[in-house]
């Protein structure tokens, strides 16, 4: 079984954010991640909505921030 392309849930999108990918979720980075997603003037967050959708940014919005409370 495969996993999808975009992850559905925290473990599967930490799981590719730290292992397929290779990232360290260092505070700085992290923070820098929710001031973007957080910026709708942002012209990488207004793509992302564009691509993933309104949801899907939500999600993954909330997992950073999930994430920063446990570092």
């Amino acid at each position: 079984m495969t996993q999808p392309v975009v992850p559905e849930n925290f473990n599967a999108w930490l799981y590719c954010i730290t292992v397929e990918c290779g990232i360290e979720l260092t505070p700085e980075f992290v923070d820098e991640r929710i001031n973007a997603l957080q910026d709708n003037k942002n012209y990488h967050t207004r793509n992302f909505i564009l691509l993933y959708g309104q949801e899907h940014h939500q999600k993954v919005l909330s997992w950073f921030k999930q994430v920063r409370e446990e570092i």
